[in-house]
């Protein structure tokens, strides 16, 4: 293929990749993580700054880069989500020029790859979410791109575009640390020529990389150190390296597909089979195994003393996963390409299946209906429990839209917190300096300790003067998982009306009278 259909190739690739992420991309309700997301870039500069050195606080650089962003952008769903869409579509053209740089000898390879990323269906959800891992690939792409650039051809300018990446990254997200350690093995595989030319450098970066990150390893060392509850299951390695393969080939809620996902996997070891006697081949499958495994096994000699798995923390490494799958597919090409064709066709059509299930189930708490739900038919005096409390915050976020479509004058709304053991009042500001309110509470925390007696007398406090009550649940076995705060209400009120959401429930109760 010529240059120049390979450029415009890969220029439809980049649109293909655009488009399927831009799709639908309103489709699903913002959850709780994503209304975080704005809440933290819209708030104060003292706060958004005090995050780069709080403990447990993740993602500061992404608060910071997202908060021009929404200001200029505005605070809708469809408006937050799109900064991803941008980073996700940025990551096709990255995943094409590394692979370039991995496999100069093969021109198909790096279309090949940036097609397995335009059309990966985990990529795209995590491009439309409102959340920094999309921004994490990219900057992880970039300091794999530098990185490689800089061992091979050297220059303080690589070095420097590779140290900065690679710490934003880590401020990004800080599970991408576990990339550095993936580095240093993939120095290895670099000819000894190279080592001896590159190694007073590749060591002043890895010290400069330590700087940066000394006020996250401040706190992270004893956190990830001190085994405490997490709130996540241990999962085995089996059980997370099944997970991954499940997520990375097939998108996310695919679990009843995993059968599936072999298609993938068998490609991973078919590029070293058909190319074990050419050592430069063997050289870059050796980058792209160290980069796809070692974090992999880094976080999980993490949860083996604080639980803290999910996929998604992994997404970083997707890009070695697809890259390695395009390289087995050009290997078993080299003895068939009508079994690669078909092997291929075949994964792109588990791809867009994952799409279209993707695209057409909502798989996320759905405040969006359940606070249209409310908003609609509550009273002033009502008083609203929430439970999980957490998602008082979702619950704001969507009762300022409807109130906007409602009242479209209606300012932002705020929030006024009130003292322990009050309810608190959420008032938002109305053209002409009235005022709407509504009655709130946090729900109990009944998880270790808090026995029936204690929670049916907090709940007594909590309801006095009350009578009307709205339940709106959602996660509750994180807060309540006897369901004392429901046993309570179904004892000593009347079930009024109920309505279910993907992820969120809502009842509303009139209290007996002498309650």
């Amino acid at each position: 293929m010529t240059r120049p259909k390979r450029i415009w190739l890969l220029a439809t690739v980049i649109g293909l990749a655009f488009a399927l992420r831009v799709a639908g991309l309103d489709f699903q309700s913002l959850w709780r993580d994503e209304v975080d997301a704005i809440r933290f870039a819209t708030g104060s500069w003292d706060g958004l700054l005090d995050m780069f050195v709080a403990p447990g606080q993740n993602g500061p650089l992404y608060f910071l880069v997202l908060r021009p962003w929404l200001y200029l952008a505005g605070l809708s769903g469809f408006a937050l989500r799109f900064f991803s869409v941008f980073f996700g579509t940025l990551a096709v053209p990255l995943s094409y020029r590394l692979c370039r740089r991995l496999f100069p000898m093969h021109r198909s390879l790096p279309l090949l790859a940036a097609i397995l990323a335009a059309t990966s269906p985990y990529l795209i959800w995590y491009s439309q979410e409102g959340k920094m891992y999309s921004l994490v690939v990219v900057l992880v792409l970039l300091s794999m791109d530098r990185y490689l650039a800089a061992l091979h051809l050297g220059g303080w300018q690589r070095w420097v575009l590779y140290i900065a990446s690679t710490s934003a990254a880590v401020y990004v997200h800080f599970l991408a640390a576990l990339l550095i350690p993936a580095q240093m093995l993939i120095f290895l595989f670099v000819g000894a020529d190279k080592r001896r030319i590159r190694w007073k450098a590749w060591l002043a970066s890895l010290g400069l990389l330590v700087l940066p990150y000394l006020p996250l390893l401040r706190w992270q060392l004893p956190l990830a150190l001190s085994p405490a509850e997490t709130g996540y299951d241990f999962v085995p390695l089996h059980k997370m390296l099944l997970s991954l393969v499940a997520n990375y080939s097939l998108g996310v809620g695919s679990g009843q597909w995993v059968w599936a996902a072999s298609l993938s996997v068998i490609l991973l070891p078919m590029a070293v089979w058909q190319w074990r006697r050419q050592r430069a081949h063997l050289v870059s499958l050796g980058m792209l195994f160290s980069w796809l495994w070692v974090p992999v096994l880094g976080l999980f000699l993490l949860t083996l003393v604080r639980p803290m798995y999910t996929a998604r923390y992994l997404i970083f490494v997707l890009p070695a996963y697809l890259a390695l799958v395009a390289a087995g597919a050009l290997a078993v090409a080299e003895r068939s390409r009508v079994i690669a064709g078909l092997l291929i066709g075949a994964i792109l059509c588990l791809n867009f299946l994952g799409l279209f299930r993707q695209s057409q189930t909502p798989l996320k708490a759905d405040f969006r209906s359940a606070t249209a739900y409310v908003a609609s038919a509550k009273a002033p005096n009502d008083l609203l429990i929430f439970q999980i409390p957490y998602g008082r915050h979702s619950f704001d976020y969507y009762l300022a839209r409807y109130q906007e479509r409602v009242q479209p004058n209606n300012q932002q709304a705020v929030d006024a917190r009130g003292r322990d053991g009050e309810y608190q009042l959420f008032m938002p500001l109305v053209a002409g300096g009235a005022k709407a309110s509504y009655r709130w509470a946090d729900g109990l925390y009944t998880n270790h300790g808090m026995d029936q007696g204690a929670a049916y007398a907090a709940m007594e406090r909590l309801t006095a003067g009350s009578e009307i009550v709205w339940l709106i649940a959602t996660e509750v076995e994180m807060w309540d998982a006897r369901g004392l705060v429901q046993a309570w209400l179904e004892q000593n009120a009347k079930l009024l009306d109920e309505a279910r959401f993907v992820g969120v429930s809502v009842y509303r109760y009139e209290l007996r009278a002498g309650t």
